[in-house]
């Protein structure tokens, strides 16, 4: 038997027209399947056949469930008070949009389908008719499950679905890497064009960090509870329980328990008035984990996955919130309060869940793309939980870690001899710290003087300029180290060979020139551009030498084709096919030429260290392609 239904095209086109990325209707497939109480889930992206499929073993789709795909909004999860799976599971959602949503990204689709009670369909979905059809499939050999297959897929979404950024966010779609212990989820892997299917669920040792922190508040109770463990023991460690959140009544908890006589607010504490906002009234149940890194210690395997501080609901992400880019609790307003803070973006990594969630009952409403909140009173009362009390706390906490000032002395007398030592200690570096300004400055100056003099710009009017701005260079370096992007005077030589070769040549020798005259601690941004500048001219330049196709828009892949060029050379060495595993791992895995780019396009804080980290390997990588030409066997 077969039966036509007629979908309302203007419900479809207002509903797609919430659709904020293909990302948010793969999240919702999967919910789908995991609703569903599937045991497995396996998601193929095909990029030659344009077409994605996600299969689960779930309990399949009811004859009832067919018949009302047609019904933007419609399902029955949640109906006659029933809230979970039959896992136990809370259900993820409640709209109904996740089907319907697939016509964002394509305009015909599949699905084939078997349940328990009412056995196999073939579902045959149209975009341009306006109808599906669905048919009975009387002798099945199916096992119970769903197939949703995606045909014609629009290339430029099959494009940023396969891209690295989309599939970092895809590992962290869920909670699993902070609650894989207590978290029944299934088995989810991702095949890209046939290839072999890697698991989504990202898992990592969570360790060195500061402090991690936990907290979680009642809706019922109205409290919030509160935890601090760090590496410091002279933390207190206890489990505290808040029921009063104006700022006086924190400061007065950061008094009691942490000994904090003196605060730093945050920008939500001197904007918002707790009483402005009448309460908690209508704020949900949440739970979260923050960790907090040093600087050095946080470019590990988080950053190489795309973690921050995500926001979920029933431990799925809200889209939005998986952008590195957003800085929604304000971390780089910390560091401009108090530069000794460690909470700064990127060092700062975390979820914030609402568990069991129910979207037809619960104040805080979640926007039909199921991308982020609605920003009514609600969601403001819930900023200021997070960002007035809970990040006020961490933040004057870590301050007054490294800070003996905050605290207060008259509960710790015995400590009078060890502060005073901390506080000798912390003048003593402070005079090195202006010492190395002074030198730095000193090198930059003369810099500057010698600059001069090679360029020799003659001004006859000098005397009658006005004098030029210069801004003020807030940094104080806190221990001598190298901070220029430089190589060694072997390496120059061959360097040297560049000088007026050729248009790509010179540009090479002007960009190493310029690289090694800036110190990246004063001008971070400006060195970032010329590492970038220079590794893309260099795989360019070597390319041209290989004979290889250099590709413009995607520098990653010209640079793996010249890696692969050097390992499949029979008279390569063990020891120079171990550089080369080393820079494709640093393109690949590591993805450096994205990060580079995120500094340079975004308001992504440089991060220092891993820029000073990477180039001790990718100089490497330069060098050989400036040689290649001369030393063919790359030895």
């Amino acid at each position: 038997m077969e039966e036509y239904l007629h979908i309302d095209s203007a419900s479809i086109a207002s509903l797609l027209g919430t659709v904020g990325s293909p990302l948010i209707v793969i999240s919702e497939l999967i919910k789908n399947a995991i609703d569903a109480a599937a045991d497995n889930i396996k998601i193929y992206y095909n990029r030659k056949s344009r077409t994605i499929s996600v299969v689960d073993d779930g309990h399949g789709f009811l004859l009832d469930d067919i018949r009302h795909l047609s019904t933007p909004g419609y399902s029955n999860k949640k109906h006659n008070g029933n809230l979970t799976n039959a896992k136990g599971t809370f259900y993820t959602g409640s709209k109904g949009l996740g089907l319907l949503s697939v016509f964002s990204l394509c305009n015909q689709l599949t699905i084939q389908t078997k349940s328990d009670a009412d056995g196999e369909y073939i579902i045959n979905w149209s975009k341009d008719s306006g109808s599906y059809s669905y048919e009975q499939i009387p002798d099945s050999h199916m096992h119970r499950g769903t197939i949703i297959t995606l045909n014609n897929v629009y290339s430029q979404v099959m494009a940023l679905l396969t891209s690295e950024s989309e599939i970092k966010k895809l590992r962290h779609i869920s909670t699993y890497l902070y609650k894989h212990n207590s978290l029944p989820f299934p088995e989810i892997t991702l095949s890209i064009d046939n290839g072999i299917p890697n698991s989504l669920l990202f898992t990592t040792e969570l360790k060195d960090m500061l402090y991690d922190v936990t907290f979680g508040y009642d809706a019922n109770t109205k409290k919030l509870s509160f935890q601090c463990l760090a590496e410091s023991n002279q933390i207190n460690s206890d489990t505290i329980i808040i029921d009063s959140f104006e700022t006086s009544k924190i400061e007065e908890v950061l008094d009691k328990y942490y000994n904090i006589k003196e605060t730093i607010k945050t920008r939500t504490n001197d904007n918002v008035n707790f009483r402005d906002i009448e309460g908690v009234e209508g704020l949900p149940s949440f739970e979260g984990r923050l960790l907090v890194y040093e600087k050095k210690t946080a470019g590990g395997m988080l950053k190489d996955h795309g973690a921050g501080v995500n926001i979920y609901i029933n431990d799925f992400a809200l889209y939005n919130y998986l952008s590195e880019e957003l800085d929604w609790l304000g971390l780089a307003d910390f560091s401009q309060r108090k530069k000794a803070t460690r909470l700064k973006p990127h060092n700062v990594f975390g979820f914030v869940n609402m568990p069991n969630f129910d979207e037809t009952k619960e104040q805080l409403k979640i926007s039909n793309e199921r991308a982020d909140f609605i920003q009514d009173s609600v969601f403001v009362k819930f900023m200021y939980i997070m960002k007035g009390v809970i990040m006020f706390m961490i933040l004057n906490i870590d301050v007054a870690e490294k800070n003996p000032k905050y605290k207060r002395q008259d509960n710790d007398a015995n400590n009078n001899g060890s502060d005073n030592n901390q506080q000798q200690e912390k003048n003593s570096n402070d005079a090195s710290s202006e010492d190395n300004k002074n030198e730095s400055e000193k090198n930059s100056d003369q810099n500057d003087s010698e600059e001069s003099s090679e360029n020799n710009y003659e001004n006859d009017d000098s005397s009658e300029q006005e004098e030029s701005y210069e801004p003020e260079n807030n940094f104080k370096p806190q221990f001598r180290k190298k901070t220029y992007l430089s190589f060694t005077a072997s390496e120059g030589k061959h360097i040297d060979l560049l000088k007026n070769t050729d248009n790509l040549g010179n540009k090479i020798y002007q960009t190493i020139y310029e690289l090694s005259k800036l110190n990246i601690l004063y001008y971070p941004y400006a060195t970032v551009c010329l590492y970038r500048t220079l590794i893309e001219s260099v795989t360019q330049y070597a390319s041209n030498k290989l004979n290889l196709t250099y590709n413009e828009n995607s520098l990653p892949t010209s640079i793996c084709n010249i890696l692969n060029k050097w390992s499949n050379n029979k008279n390569t060495s063990k020891e120079f096919k171990s550089n080369i595993d080393l820079w494709r791992d640093l393109v690949n895995k590591r993805n450096l030429t994205d990060k580079l780019n995120l500094y340079i396009h975004n308001v992504t804080p440089v991060d220092v260290d891993l820029v000073l980290d990477t180039w001790k390997s990718m100089k490497g990588y330069i060098y050989q392609c400036i040689i290649c030409e001369r030393d063919k066997n790359n030895k």
